[in-house]
């Protein structure tokens, strides 16, 4: 596993069904313990767009005629790894075809949990994977609708401020009305993590990590950048295996 831990969405209508579930999912020391629950799509669309998420668990029956687990996984791009997890079989095949990775029952026995999520952490990882190759620039339109270049390596952090992408650069800073997640997923995966929620940070530029916070290489050593609880084990966990890997 390429990361200490991984993090979940479930969007549900009927969270009461999950209790199970969910005591089964806390159990996997893989699974990050801060789970979200989301019973709209509208909303669970919404949150997908913004934060960073590695496993999406889509129930098929979600309470609205017209929007099933199938059609909300056909309108989300660049979906993270999905499970469709249901008490009907029927959506077996509709899953498969929206592409959503593997089916279980939320009546699924912990051992079978476990290795079907095993499955699916294999998954996150093998597509981090082909997302780290070959990647050296990025060519985006500015709020100015000017197209810019921004060299990958070249990058310091990224952080959204009152809906604005800034990226720092060594000699610049750049501003985009981009999610930072759309960002994120066209990164090299292995050399970029969150210290928090609306951070993105470059590991090649980290110069000392504390407890709470980071501070960054020069030039951009000015200001430390926090750290957060929820964000904070897997981010050091990822600088460690970063640093590693680059000696």
């Amino acid at each position: 596993m390429n990361k200490l831990n991984y993090r979940l969405l479930i969007v549900e209508d009927n969270p009461d069904s999950l209790v199970y579930f969910l005591m089964s999912l806390k159990e996997l020391p893989f699974i990050n313990e801060d789970i979200k629950i989301i019973g709209n799509p509208v909303e669970a669309r919404e949150y997908l767009s913004e934060n960073e998420v590695d496993i999406l668990v889509l129930d098929m029956d979600l309470g609205d005629e017209g929007l099933n687990g199938v059609k909300l996984a056909k309108m989300i791009p660049n979906p993270p790894i999905m499970i469709a997890c249901s008490a009907y079989s029927e959506y077996v095949f509709e899953a498969n075809e929206a592409g959503i990775f593997t089916y279980f029952s939320k009546k699924i026995s912990f051992n079978a949990l476990k290795a079907k999520m095993e499955a699916a952490v294999d998954m996150v990882d093998k597509k981090a994977e082909r997302q780290s190759r070959d990647v050296l620039s990025l060519h985006m339109k500015s709020l100015d609708d000017e197209l810019i270049e921004v060299e990958v390596d070249q990058i310091y952090c990224a952080y959204v401020d009152s809906g604005v992408l800034h990226i720092l650069c060594e000699k610049e800073t750049h501003k985009f009305d981009v999610k930072l997640r759309n960002f994120q997923a066209k990164l090299p995966a292995a050399n970029f993590a969150r210290p928090r929620y609306n951070t993105l940070v470059n590991l090649a530029k980290v110069d000392l990590v504390r407890t709470d916070e980071l501070y960054l290489k020069k030039p951009r050593n000015g200001c430390p950048i926090g750290i957060t609880r929820s964000y904070g084990d897997n981010f050091k966990y990822l600088y460690e295996v970063y640093r590693q890997n680059n000696k």
